[in-house]
C-alpha cells in the first residue's frame, strides 16, 4: 500500500475555551491549506490517529469491562503503517491535528469536547473511521440517542440484528472500500445481544444475513461510507470485537483505509463492460417440459436469453421443441438422465448416467450436441466424482447449490488441482431461493415477488452474480412461477445497462478468460500506472478494471502507453469509473492513469 505525506498544513493554532456555563467554543485562527484539489496531484495519505477515547475507556470501567480488549486488537495491523499510524491522546484531538484519518474504535461514549472536536478535523479535510455504537453515550455514561451516529457517518439506524450462529457479514464486491473481498462472501461474526446495529445508508458496503441469505423485511446494512464536504466517513455497525480478526477483514480494512486517505486503486472487475453485476435465469427442465417455450417467450419478450437444463429422458419426448430453444438463442444444457442424484453414488454407476445422457442429447442435437456444455445435478446432488466425469466428458460449467461457496461469484471446481481455467470446470453456484423454496414456504405469488426484487436489488448492489432456477412444472396453467415471473423480468430489463444478464455458458465462458489477466498498479510521479496483463492465446471482449477515484465526481483520464489498444472510460458511480477494452489483446497493456 502506497503511503504518501499528506497535506501540506500550517496549523497557526487552536484554542478551545470552556466558559463558566462549561459549553464548549471553537476559536479556530490560521488554519491555511497548502494545496489545491487533493486529487490534482498525488494521493492524500496522511497519518492514521487511533483514538482511545477516556470518556469510553470509563464507561467500560464502569460495565466491568475492559476498553483495552478492543483497542489492541488494531496494534497488530497498525504495524505495517509504521511511523504513519500513531496513538492519539484527548489532548492532542482538543489541541487539534493535521488531516489524516481519525479511527473511533468501539468509542461509545463522548464527551460535549470530544464530538466537537471531531466534527471540526472532518470539516478540515480529515478522514473518520468509526466501528460499533460511536458517540451514543454521554461523559456520564448515559445514553443519548443515535444522533451523534448519524449525523457524523451519514447513515440512520434501524434497531439490532436478532443474532444467532447463522450471522454473517457479507461485503460487497468491487466497492470502493470492500473491493479485495468476492462479493457476497460469507464472513462469521460474533457479538452479543443488542450490539449489532442494522443501518441504511445512501452508500452502503455490506449486509449482514443468515446463511441462506434469505430476505430480511427491515433495513440490515452493517457497513457504510460516504464524503462530507472535504472529508470522508466510513462506518461499521459492528464493535470490534465481533469481527476484526480474520484475513478477510483486515483486506477489508486496507481497502477502507485506502479510500479514506484517497489513494486511488485499479483492480479487475468482477464482470465485463463495466457491467456491475451479472444474473443466469435458468429453467430445469424436466416433467411438464412442454412448458418451456413459454418460458422462453417471457424471456424474449424482455429481450433476455436463458438456460435450460434439460433432463434427457423428458427432453427426448419432445425433441422440437429443445432444438427450437436453440434456434431462439438460448442454451441447452444436462440435468442428467432421470431425476435422480449423484452424490455417494459409485463412479461407475455416474460415468454410465452420463454417458447415456450425452447419447440421448446426441440423438436429439446430433452435431449441435458439442454446444451442450453445461449440467445441474438432480436435487443439486453432486460429489468430487461427478464433477471429475463431467470435465472428462466435455462438460465446462456446472450449476450447484447455495452451500457450494461462501461467495456470490462463478468459482473454479477444486475437484482437481493445477489446472489452468481454460480446461477446470466453472462452478456456478445457485445463490437465490428458487420456486421449489417457495412452494414449501407457501408463499404467494405477490409474496415471491416481494423476494424476487429484494434478491435482485441485492444482486445489484453487492456486483455478484445471481442465480434463478425455475422448474418446467411450476410453470404451467395456474403454477406459481407463471404467475410470477412476468413482473420480475420486466424489472430486470430496466436494469439492462448495469445488469448482464447472460446464459450459462457465457458466464462460464467469460470466467475463464477473466482468470487469465491480472492487473498490477504503481505510482510515477504524480500518475498512476496500470499494467493489465493478458495471458489468453486470444483478446478478451469487454474486460473491465475498476479504479476507485480520490474525490466525489473526480474525473479520470487515461491513455494507453504500449499499444494501440482503444480503452473507453466509464462512470459507475461518485466514486468508481471503469476501464473497458472493447478488445483487450495477448500480452502486456499499460495505462497512464491521472484525476482531475
Amino acid at each position: 500500500m502506497r503511503m504518501s505525506g499528506g497535506l501540506a498544513l500550517s496549523h497557526c493554532g487552536l484554542r478551545i475555551l470552556l466558559c463558566a456555563r462549561r459549553e464548549l467554543v471553537l476559536l479556530l485562527t490560521c488554519w491555511i491549506l497548502g494545496t489545491t484539489a487533493a486529487w490534482a496531484a498525488e494521493p492524500v495519505g496522511g497519518l492514521l490517529y487511533v483514538y482511545r477515547s477516556p470518556t469510553t475507556d470509563k464507561f467500560f470501567t464502569s460495565q466491568g469491562q475492559s476498553y483495552e480488549q478492543i483497542i489492541k486488537r488494531w496494534r497488530p495491523y497498525l504495524r505495517k503503517y509504521g511511523q504513519h499510524a500513531r496513538n492519539l491522546t484527548r489532548e492532542e484531538l482538543l489541541a487539534g491535528v493535521p488531516p489524516g484519518v481519525l479511527i473511533l474504535p468501539t468509542a461509545v461514549a463522548l464527551d460535549a469536547q470530544e464530538r466537537a472536536s471531531i466534527t471540526l478535523f472532518m470539516s478540515l479535510g480529515g478522514s473518520l473511521l468509526g466501528t460499533g455504537l460511536v458517540g451514543t453515550r454521554d461523559e456520564q455514561g448515559k445514553f443519548v440517542g443515535m444522533d451523534f451516529l448519524h449525523s457524523t457517518f451519514n447513515v440512520r439506524s434501524h434497531g439490532f440484528f436478532p443474532l444467532s450462529d447463522d450471522t454473517f457479514f457479507m461485503p460487497f464486491g468491487d466497492g470502493p472500500v470492500s473491493w479485495p473481498i468476492p462479493a457476497g462472501r460469507r464472513m462469521p461474526i460474533v457479538s452479543s445481544k443488542d450490539s449489532l446495529l442494522r443501518i441504511s445508508a445512501e452508500h452502503e458496503a455490506a449486509v449482514v444475513m443468515g446463511w441462506a441469505r434469505s430476505m430480511q423485511i427491515e433495513p440490515n446494512g452493517v457497513m457504510a461510507f460516504d464524503e462530507k464536504g472535504k472529508g470522508r466517513v466510513a462506518y461499521f455497525s459492528p464493535p470490534d470485537n465481533a469481527w476484526l480478526s480474520s484475513n478477510d477483514a483486515l483486506l477489508l480494512l486496507d481497502a477502507t483505509l485506502a479510500w479514506l486517505r484517497r489513494e486511488p486503486h485499479a483492480y479487475k472487475a468482477a464482470w465485463p463492460n463495466g457491467y456491475v453485476a451479472s444474473q443466469l435465469i435458468e429453467m430445469d427442465t424436466e416433467d411438464m417440459f412442454y412448458s418451456a417455450p413459454s418460458f422462453a417467450q417471457d424471456l424474449e419478450r424482455e429481450g433476455l436469453k436463458g438456460t435450460f437444463y434439460s433432463l434427457t429422458s423428458e427432453a427426448a419426448r419432445v425433441p422440437d421443441v429443445v432444438r427450437d430453444l436453440i434456434k431462439r438463442g438460448h442454451e441447452i444444457g444436462y440435468h442428467a438422465d432421470v431425476h435422480f442424484g449423484f452424490k455417494g453414488v459409485s463412479v461407475g454407476e455416474q460415468e454410465q448416467r452420463i454417458r447415456f445422457m450425452k447419447q440421448q442429447m446426441q440423438g436429439i442435437l446430433g452435431e449441435e450436441t458439442k454446444d451442450a456444455t453445461g449440467f445441474r445435478a438432480p436435487l443439486e446432488s453432486y460429489d468430487k466424482n461427478t464433477e471429475l466425469l463431467l470435465r472428462k466428458y466435455g462438460l465446462l460449467h456446472h450449476a450447484a447449490d447455495p452451500g457450494a461457496s461462501d461467495g456470490r461469484l462463478p468459482f473454479f471446481s477444486d475437484s482437481e488441482s493445477g489446472l489452468t481455467p481454460d480446461k477446470a470446470l466453472v462452478v456456478l453456484p445457485r445463490t437465490q431461493l428458487d420456486d421449489i423454496d417457495f412452494i414449501e414456504m407457501k408463499l404467494t405469488p405477490e409474496q415471491v415477488n416481494i423476494i424476487l426484487n429484494y434478491d435482485l436489488d441485492l444482486t445489484l448492489r453487492s456486483g455478484s452474480f445471481g442465480l434463478l432456477s425455475v422448474h418446467s412444472q411450476n410453470y404451467v396453467e395456474g403454477g406459481l412461477m407463471l404467475r410470477s415471473m412476468g413482473e420480475y423480468l420486466r424489472k430486470v430489463a430496466t436494469y439492462r445497462d448495469r445488469l448482464w444478464v447472460a446464459r450459462g455458458d457465457e458466464i462460464a465462458r467469460w470466467w475463464r478468460q477473466r482468470e487469465s489477466v491480472q492487473v498490477d498498479q504503481q505510482w510515477l510521479d504524480d500518475r498512476m500506472q496500470v499494467s493489465v496483463k493478458n495471458t489468453n492465446k486470444e483478446s478478451v471482449s469487454g474486460f473491465t478494471v475498476f479504479v476507485t477515484l480520490p474525490g466525489k465526481n473526480a474525473t479520470l483520464r487515461a491513455t494507453v502507453t504500449t499499444k494501440a489498444t482503444a480503452v473507453r472510460i466509464k462512470s459507475i458511480d461518485k466514486f468508481r469509473a471503469a476501464l473497458v477494452f472493447d478488445a483487450l489483446p495477448p500480452g502486456t497493456t499499460q495505462l497512464r492513469i491521472s484525476f482531475h
